[in-house]
């Protein structure tokens, strides 16, 4: 079981969110509640939920805040954001933070079960990398070097939070300055090779948590003999770079709506069952930041732009005079006939028999 850690500072709030999630089917249970962000920043660190669902407008420490402090404590923790206001500082603090979903309230029970099964699809991928053979652990018999290399291993894993790469890429250039020359002198593969693991482990779990398919990247790994730490080094420094590069223009990507893009893939599959529904999921957002985007740049609703495309060629095919009217709706997104029937009639003012004979 997973456990959830609700957050927000109206009760009805705590008590939607406990009656729309299904706890069972998605193997949750309920690990507390907080009505603000300090109480709730103290059960975190007690509790250590794996899921956070935390409201952004809050008294005291408000959501961004505590956002922020959950980043540099628990980042391996899943956060869920909701909020009453489609607010873009909130929502750039909640991609930054690696919130698995920002919801608009009133919270919607099909997208929050779906961004709930999203963190336990995501918590179960991060565990099964833990368990995948790069995860060895580093003993050192000098306490100094011990405590160095902890302190230079935390360091990498915050800059890959903070995509800081040329932070990062430093950071393992210390990597192979403390280590370096001392394996190298004493041939300590095994150390060379525990180092590399575990930090090859650190790069698995940052793409997990950013749902980035790290496959690509794991053909660069160093391998062979292990004469050179050097080597090796560099060859984790590449990889770290281009894990960078990759999850920053995802989240750029999921942060930025290119209505251009979502005008396209509309173009594209508006005879498939396609809605505001499937599109806000396609694209990593809200349903309701997507319908406020889409009608902001073109001044047309995205269901409505969806219903004229489908109507236009529609007519255009009744026109023509080929095809079945039964064919047409397919070929247009209906499935049913006499449903395309009345949509038709209510778009045009008339059927698309009568349509037909005009012609």
């Amino acid at each position: 079981m997973y456990n959830v850690l609700i957050i927000d500072d109206e009760p009805w709030s705590r008590e939607v969110v406990k009656a729309l999630v299904e706890w069972d089917k998605l193997e949750l249970s309920l690990n507390g509640e907080a009505e603000d962000g300090t109480e709730g920043l103290r059960l975190i660190e007690e509790r250590k939920p794996h899921i956070v669902v935390t409201d952004m407008r809050m008294p005291g420490l408000d959501g961004v805040g505590l956002l922020k402090q959950m980043n540099e404590k628990v980042p391996e923790m899943k956060i869920i954001v909701m909020s009453g206001y489609d607010d873009f500082v909130y929502l750039k603090q909640a991609i930054r933070s690696r919130a698995v979903e920002y919801l608009l309230k009133p919270i919607d029970q099909e997208e929050l079960n779906a961004a709930l099964a999203q963190c336990v699809q995501d918590l179960k991928r991060a565990e099964q990398a833990g368990n995948a053979g790069w995860r060895t652990p580093v003993a050192f018999a000098d306490p100094g070097t011990r405590e160095r290399y902890s302190a230079l291993r935390e360091r990498v894993r915050g800059y890959l939070l903070e995509l800081d790469k040329p932070a990062a890429i430093e950071a393992l250039s210390k990597l192979g300055e403390m280590f370096g020359n001392d394996m190298e002198n004493n041939d300590d593969r095994n150390v060379i090779s525990k180092v590399v693991h575990e930090f090859l482990s650190l790069l698995e779990e940052f793409a997990a948590e950013n749902e980035w398919d790290i496959t690509s990247l794991r053909s660069k790994a160093p391998t062979g003999d292990w004469t050179s730490a050097v080597k090796a080094i560099e060859q984790l420094q590449a990889m770290f770079a281009e894990a960078i590069e990759q999850i920053e223009a995802l989240r750029r990507k999921r942060l930025k709506l290119d209505i251009a893009e979502i005008q396209a893939h509309i173009d594209l599959y508006y005879r498939e069952p396609i809605s505001l529904e499937t599109v806000a999921h396609r694209f990593f957002v809200s349903k309701e930041h997507l319908s406020r985007a889409f009608k902001s740049q073109l001044g047309e609703n995205l269901s409505d732009y969806i219903l004229r495309k489908r109507m236009e060629k529609a007519k255009e095919l009744i026109v023509e005079g080929e095809l079945a009217i039964k064919h047409v709706a397919k070929l247009t997104g209906y499935e049913d006939v006499a449903y395309f029937y009345r949509v038709f009639k209510k778009h045009f003012g008339q059927t698309p028999g009568e349509l037909r004979k005009e012609d």
